[in-house]
């Protein structure tokens, strides 16, 4: 799925500061850490969606649990807090890092296949791809028995269904006609 405009436009101006300063690696860190301890710890999400605080005791906040954070990186958690927009930080930290890896010319695959796979095979897939892209594939594999066999594979808007399931539903339409 796509990101919001409004998630594109804060991930993409995160990712040229980043790029400006020449530590996209750091902000990428450090946004995870941000995103993943938000997530795990209830009561800091809470606290952040809770209207009763206001903008200066959460931007207080944010100085006590974050202020160890690269200025800038703080800066966009200031931006999003007084925005009201906190709760974007995962999908902002999701684009930024499709952006990240855009750069440096890798490409996402989401895999379905119906068992699950050796890593053999699952490098071999990653392999196939990658060259019928001529781009590096990180592949993120799913299992799903409904398919049967087969397999399929969604990059971006793409998405190339192989599976026995689908076979079996077209052939089905066909013969109904």
């Amino acid at each position: 799925m796509r990101p919001s405009s409004i998630v594109r436009r804060y991930a993409e101006a995160a990712y040229d500061v980043a790029t400006e300063d020449e530590n996209v690696e750091e902000w990428l860190s450090q946004l995870h850490a941000v995103s993943e301890r938000v997530q795990q710890e209830s009561e800091i999400r809470d606290y952040f969606r809770d209207p009763n605080y206001s903008h200066e005791e959460k931007l207080e906040a944010l100085g006590v649990l974050f202020g160890d954070l690269h200025p800038h990186v703080l800066n966009l958690l200031r931006e999003l807090v007084t925005r009201q927009r906190f709760h974007l930080l995962p999908p902002i930290l999701d684009e930024f890092a499709r952006l990240e890896r855009e750069a440096r010319g890798v490409t996402e695959a989401y895999v379905t296949v119906a068992r699950q796979t050796a890593e053999e095979e699952s490098s071999q897939i990653s392999r196939e791809l990658g060259s019928s892209l001529g781009k590096e594939v990180q592949v993120h594999m799913d299992v799903d028995p409904a398919l049967l066999g087969g397999i399929v594979v969604r990059i971006g808007d793409q998405v190339y269904d192989a599976s026995v399931a689908t076979r079996l539903q077209r052939l089905r339409q066909e013969l109904a006609v």
